[in-house]
């Protein structure tokens, strides 16, 4: 037992040994067997038990060693059932693609909401790449290498978005429309693609990649029906490595640990790569030469960063792009700082850029103060960032870090202009200064629920979905912005004080819910605002918009405060205006040429009404139409 447990700390490390100390007593006694599972089974990693542990997965790899003792293969279901007639029973409408007209025509299915329209395919053509959140199954030519299929729930129009606000891969919305992929090798590779794509882990092993759970008998059904050699995790307890830790399975039936996926392709522990399965050892087998960190490859002898494997989506990589683009690299050092390393790469004139990556060599610190863009796909996937410096950028592209989650300081003091996706995940950074921005693209800092401190005084346009859901912010200064789009600081309880002198513009869904606005909703130069803006200003008891002049569907909707209203030049209103305020009592609407349905619904203490006699207003189904209050009030000293 001893010298097994040798062995053991020595390939995974001391936890592991302590690990199958605690949990394989029995199969100790028995010399060499959990060495031969360990090795069978899982690649060369010291994180593994850490991993188990802080994850609270060590009953689940109890029972997936005990599965693997008797080293049988595990009996599946046998069945006289077409893969058409499971799919039925599980809920699911299975399609078979046969051309890329069939695959294009689910690709609406992968579309994040609020990107834009999906691209049409013209059959004969290469698909127009992604706006969206799409699979690279959209990218073209997946029909060359894999037989490809698209099973959709039966309700997946009743399964909504918006209602997983904390996505898991294996919620209802990830798995009502899934992509089932076979490799066209010798042995048919499974593939199972989750709808959410890169939001969530491991999305191209979605149930973790065993047909079986889906349904019973899946496996066997597909096999008989298409003659395929299913290559599939068929442990049922094995599933905890691909749905709850960061593990793939090679086609050597190894689970790898991996930093970072993109495109089916797995960035793993000791400079492995493995694409669609297969193993690409080539910086493996030479480790004092190259370094992989996630994605990119540092090649120590020619002096150069690598993006080793681009993608029809991901041809080029700004982050390599910004260590290549300094000058002439002089030296590259390795210098451990604890548990982690810092990567100095020196170039003339003392320019130094540093890496810091963690034991697993993920990246976890950047400082490049030498470069003035970013370009787009700033290491969009990685997860563990914690600190950037890039003091003398300009501009920053289109997915910079996307998905990260973990970034509490960021130095960006020259930026002017942010393109879309910039921290879209990251829910740690607490305060922000870009003193110096004046463009911020859409999902800037979407899911970030806690930054409470925004310092932006030159920013004049603001994209979709910024700061969508913030709790942190309650005082928000924008002195110079003239355009907000779709959804900015949307249901935020906590914002007390809201300063736009000079906004002209306000998208659908902006400023929504704002309870504990209290002061007079001043906006000097607004001349536009779109659908469901300012709704639910529970406080807010005057408004006065001297330059508006359209306004949108359910604008100042549920809010039971308002007295006073005044709208000197507003010309168009939606629908549902000041719908449910019981208390309005002024309104001045001099020049409103047109009202839609709902106008001033449920209000019957209005006093005084300012408006036109031939203004359009569409009929309501209220008790009490608004066109006989407004007309008793036109009629009455009380108005003009």
């Amino acid at each position: 037992m001893a010298d097994e447990l040798k062995q053991i700390k020595k390939i995974y490390g001391e936890d592991m040994m302590h690990l199958c100390r605690e949990l394989f007593p029995d199969i100790l006694e028995n010399e060499g067997k959990l060495l031969r599972i360990l090795n069978n089974n899982i690649a060369p990693t010291r994180s593994f038990a850490k991993d188990v542990i802080d994850n609270n997965l060590k009953s689940s790899f109890r029972n997936w060693i005990n599965s693997l003792l008797n080293e049988a293969e595990i009996e599946l279901l046998d069945t006289n059932k077409t893969p058409f007639e499971l799919m039925e029973e599980a809920g699911y409408t299975l399609y078979e693609c046969k051309s890329e007209e069939d695959i294009q025509s689910f690709r609406h299915f992968y579309s994040r909401e609020g990107r834009g329209e999906t691209p049409i395919y013209i059959p004969g053509t290469k698909p127009t790449p992604h706006k969206g959140e799409e699979l690279c199954t959209f990218s073209g030519d997946r029909l060359e290498r894999c037989f490809v299929f698209f099973a959709i729930k039966k309700n997946v129009d009743e399964i909504k978005r918006e209602d997983f606000y904390e996505p898991k891969r294996e919620d209802e919305y990830g798995t009502s429309v899934i992509s089932i992929q076979f490799s066209k090798d010798c042995a048919n590779v499974l593939s199972i693609k989750n709808r959410y794509n890169h939001t969530v882990e491991n999305p191209d092993a979605t149930f973790g990649n065993n047909l079986e759970n889906i349904i019973p008998g899946l496996t066997n059904s597909f096999e008989k029906y298409y003659g395929f050699d299913i290559e599939q995790c068929i442990e049922e307890t094995g599933y905890f490595l691909q749905s709850d830790l960061n593990y793939v399975r090679a086609k050597d039936g190894k689970y790898y640990r991996y930093n970072l996926e993109m495109d089916n392709i797995y960035y793993c522990e000791n400079n492995i790569i493995i694409k669609n399965g297969n193993i690409i050892r080539d910086y493996a087998n030479n480790k004092e030469r190259y370094l992989l960190v996630e994605q990119v490859v540092i090649d120590l002898k020619e002096k150069k960063a690598i993006f080793p494997c681009p993608t029809f989506l991901f041809k080029k990589d700004s982050f390599v792009e910004s260590i290549n683009n300094v000058g002439e690299i002089k030296n590259i050092e390795v210098v451990k700082k604890g548990d982690n390393r810092i990567i100095n790469i020196k170039y003339d004139k003392d320019r130094i850029v540093k890496i810091e990556i963690d034991k697993n060599n993920a990246i976890i610190g950047y400082v490049n103060d030498h470069i003035k863009k970013i370009g787009d796909f700033f290491l969009p996937f990685n997860k563990k960032m914690k600190y950037i410096s890039l003091n003398n950028c300009e501009k920053i592209g289109q997915d910079f870090l996307d998905y990260n989650k973990n970034l509490i300081e960021l130095s960006l003091p020259t930026v002017k202009r942010i393109e879309k996706e910039f921290l879209n995940q990251n829910n740690s950074l607490l305060s922000l200064y870009l003193p110096e921005v004046e463009v911020i693209g859409s999902y800037f800092l979407r899911a970030n629920t806690i930054i409470n401190s925004l310092y932006l005084p030159k920013v004049k346009k603001i994209g979709d979905y910024v700061l969508n859901s913030n709790k942190g912010i309650t005082i928000l200064f924008l002195p110079e912005v003239e355009e907000i789009g779709y959804s900015f600081m949307c249901v935020n309880k906590e914002l007390e004080g809201l300063y736009l002198p000079k906004v002209k513009k306000i998208g659908d869904c902006s400023f929504s819910k704002l309870e504990k606005i209290k002061d007079n909703l001043s906006l000097p130069e607004v001349e536009e605002i779109g659908n469901h803006v300012f709704e639910e200003l529970i406080e807010v008891e005057d408004v006065n918009l001297p330059k508006l002049r359209v306004m949108g569907d359910a604008f100042l909707m549920y809010n039971d405060s308002l007295v006073f209203v005044t709208l000197p030049n507003a010309e168009y209103v939606g629908e549902k205006f000041l719908k449910f305020n019981t208390k309005l009592k002024y309104i001045d609407l001099p020049k409103v040429k047109r009202i839609k349905v709902g106008f001033l619904d449920n209000n019957e203490v209005l006093e005084y009404i300012n408006i036109p006699k031939d203004v359009e207003i569409k009929k309501g189904f209220n008790i009490k139409p608004i066109h006989y209050i407004i007309s008793d009030l036109l009629e009455s000293n009380k108005t003009k």
